[in-house]
C-alpha cells in the first residue's frame, strides 16, 4: 500500500471535514499490514498539509498513531516542520501522562511550536496555552 497515495484520496466536504468513513477505512486496511507503523510519516505529512481541515477529535489518524509509543520522534519532526492544532494537542496528551520530571523535553517542543513560523495562529495559540498550563502559569 502506498500510504501517501491512499491519504491523497481522502475527500473533504463543503465544511472542510474529512470523509471520516474513508479515514476509518484507511486505518482498517492499514491494521492488516505487517508494516503498518511505516505509515506514520505519511500520516503526519497529511495532518500538516490539511492543518486547516477537520480530521477528527482526535480522530482515527491520531488514535492509530498513539497505539504504540514509537511515534514521538516523528511527532517532534512534524512539529519542527509545521505544527498544527492536532499535533500540538498530541503533545498535550503526552504531557498529561508524564510525571513532572519527564516533561521538560516536551515543554521545549511546545515552546518552539508556539513560535513556529509555518504554523497558523490557532496552532501557535494552542501551543502557548498548553505550555502555560503545564508550567502551572494558568
Amino acid at each position: 500500500m502506498d500510504f501517501e497515495i491512499e491519504l491523497q484520496n481522502i475527500q473533504f466536504d463543503e465544511y472542510d471535514e474529512a470523509d471520516m468513513e474513508a479515514l476509518y477505512d484507511f486505518i482498517d486496511r492499514l491494521e492488516e499490514l505487517p508494516n503498518k507503523r511505516e505509515a506514520i510519516p505519511a500520516i503526519f505529512s497529511f495532518i500538516e498539509k490539511f492543518n486547516d481541515k477537520e480530521l477528527g477529535s482526535p480522530g482515527p489518524l491520531v488514535h492509530f498513531i498513539e497505539e504504540e509509543d514509537d511515534y514521538h520522534d516523528y511527532l517532534k519532526e512534524s512539529l519542527s516542520r509545521k505544527c498544527t492544532g492536532l499535533t500540538v494537542w498530541m503533545v498535550n496528551r503526552i504531557l498529561n501522562s508524564l510525571p513532572e520530571e519527564g516533561k521538560n523535553e516536551w515543554l521545549i517542543s511546545l515552546e518552539l511550536a508556539s513560535k513556529c513560523e509555518y504554523a497558523d495562529e490557532i496552532a501557535k495559540g494552542e501551543a502557548q496555552r498548553y505550555l502555560e498550563f503545564h508550567r502551572g502559569e494558568i
